[in-house]
């Protein structure tokens, strides 16, 4: 599988729960996270390719906020070591500066970026 990603990711020791804001339903964990995508844990189903809407749910408050909303794109998916699981790469689309600058904020926060 090629690697297209610009910006090296960091592995999260943080619990991070990702919101599909379309059904409410936790999706499942972040396991790395750039400002330009994320590799997810889910039980769910994901459709390749496939725009989501997220709600993320930070760790820490930042700026009075302890979530930050965006769209994300499936762009490959995986079976994970425990086969109840998969491990999907998204990429983040539409992110909306304020959005954008509070997650790269978070990820400076918890030393998530070089």
């Amino acid at each position: 599988m090629e690697d297209y990603r610009h910006r090296p990711r960091k592995n999260t020791p943080h619990l991070v729960k990702v919101i599909n804001e379309d059904t409410g339903e936790t999706m499942g964990r972040v396991v790395d996270i750039t400002a330009d995508g994320m590799m997810l844990v889910t039980k769910d189903k994901i459709v390749k390719s496939k725009v989501y809407n997220f709600r993320i749910i930070l760790p820490v408050m930042v700026h009075h906020r302890s979530d930050v909303c965006l769209e994300a794109k499936s762009v490959w998916i995986t079976p994970d070591s425990n086969s109840e699981y998969s491990k999907c790469g998204f990429k983040f689309i539409n992110l909306p500066g304020e959005e954008g600058f509070l997650l790269e904020d978070v990820m400076h926060k918890l030393n998530l970026v070089g």
